[in-house]
């Protein structure tokens, strides 16, 4: 290395968060406190607003069950309840016991509930989620009716209220995102740009490849996720990746004003292929527009430290100028707010700028941020990992791919139009 070589870093702000479509300043520096204040960012576009819930579980779970329909409904601890902090009310919120905890078990209870054509299901189970094959059965069906659901462990309803109001309470906000609320987005200036995260995964016999997209607006606004049919080659990817993404675009023009820029994160190492897939997508929709291509690479090989502290971990928010189009970016560290001893080393986003950009290369500065302030839109939980969306929702598709039951469930997920503007995979 050059003995004038520099580098040159900076500490990014958190974001503010807004919490009302209609009122720019109705931001808050907390997802809960600003909830609390002022409620859910689409609570007025959602005005009127009601769901039809189910709660499933194995008759032993019976005080578990009443515990959480109690909670979502009047609160527990500080936690107010549903309806009071999303402003949208719970129409039914039914108990349906199953015979035992196996998929045969569930049968009836999910054939009742697809019937009925439920909002949202709560479902109890014993055994964590990956070793118990209820999961992967009941998720499945229930999705391809386009009923998303949200499971929960019964063992965490014996843990003291001080504990479970914070579980319970993330449970809400997921669930409030699945049936396809904005709980909050990033204060930001208006600008007409759209933010695409574009991945690939393969299914849990690894034997095709499955390319989907996530669309956000330019401040985190989740507005639809899209995939296609399955491949079993790589050629067929790349060549699918192109009516992918121009899929995806028309499909947001029918929802909202045609962007002016668009911003695209790729979470996985991309080949030159992929690149010019996605290029002739965009020139094929709307040759005018400028577009910047991200490469977000959480393998990095670099690692940054803080030798002026003595647990040697950095700000969260560091970042690192390496070059006009790459920079290292810290999503985590320590907190310039509070005292947090036990981080460990954070991980490096390696960000890098593709040269097939039609973007001015000075706009890659506010990129960085742009991915920086994405990691706080993470509607998972309020204690949810800070990770930019784009990457997040990628990873969570992509662990639900290898869970579900076959790859023809896939098929019916993705074609049904109820679900493509909700987060029904958090």
């Amino acid at each position: 290395m050059p003995s004038d070589f520099q580098l040159y870093g900076k500490i990014l702000e958190r974001p503010a968060l807004r919490f009302d479509f209609a009122l720019p300043k109705a931001v808050y520096q907390t997802a809960y406190g600003g909830l609390g204040i002022f409620g859910p960012y689409d609570k007025n576009l959602l005005s009127g607003a009601a769901i039809n819930c189910v709660i499933l579980y194995h008759q032993p779970n019976g005080q578990a069950a009443q515990r959480l329909k109690e909670s979502l409904i009047s609160g527990i601890e500080r936690f107010p309840g549903f309806s009071r902090m999303f402003r949208m009310n719970i129409a039914n919120l039914d108990l349906i016991p199953v015979a035992s905890e196996t998929p045969k078990g569930f049968d009836a209870a999910v054939t009742q509930v697809m019937k009925a054509n439920y909002d949202l299901a709560f479902v109890i189970v014993m055994q964590s989620y990956g070793s118990n094959p209820v999961y992967a059965s009941v998720k499945s069906r229930l999705l391809a009716s386009g009923i998303p659901s949200q499971f929960v462990q019964a063992s965490r309803f014996q843990s003291p209220s001080s504990q479970l109001q914070w579980v319970i309470a993330n449970m809400a906000l997921s669930s409030y995102a699945k049936v396809g609320g904005t709980p909050w987005v990033i204060s930001a200036p208006d600008r007409p740009e759209i933010v695409l995260g574009i991945s690939r995964a393969l299914d849990k016999n690894k034997k095709v490849i499955v390319g989907f997209t996530t669309v956000f607006k330019h401040n985190g606004d989740y507005i639809l996720a899209y995939s296609k049919s399955p491949v079993t080659t790589w050629g067929e990817y790349e060549e699918g990746l192109e009516a992918l993404v121009r899929d995806a675009l028309e499909e947001y023009a029918k929802r909202e004003q045609a962007p002016q820029t668009v911003v695209l994160h790729f979470h996985k190492r991309t080949g030159r292929k992929e690149v010019n897939a996605v290029t002739r997508a965009i020139d094929s929709v709307k040759p005018t527009v400028q577009y910047a291509l991200l490469h977000l690479n959480s393998y990095s090989g670099c690692r940054l430290f803080d030798t002026s502290d003595m647990t040697h971990v950095p700000y969260a928010g560091l970042q690192v100028r390496m070059s006009s189009r790459q920079s290292l970016l810290l999503l985590d560290g320590r907190s310039q707010r509070a005292s947090r001893p036990f981080i460990g080393t954070p991980t490096v986003l390696e960000i890098t700028m593709d040269k097939s950009s039609t973007m001015n290369v000075d706009e890659f500065p506010r990129l960085v941020e742009q991915v920086y302030n994405f990691s706080s839109v993470n509607w998972r939980g309020f204690n949810a990992r800070s990770i930019p969306v784009t990457i997040n929702y990628s990873y969570l598709i992509a662990q639900l791919l290898g869970e579900l039951e076959s790859i023809e469930t896939w098929n019916t997920i993705v074609t049904n139009g109820k679900l493509t503007d909700k987060a029904w995979f958090l």
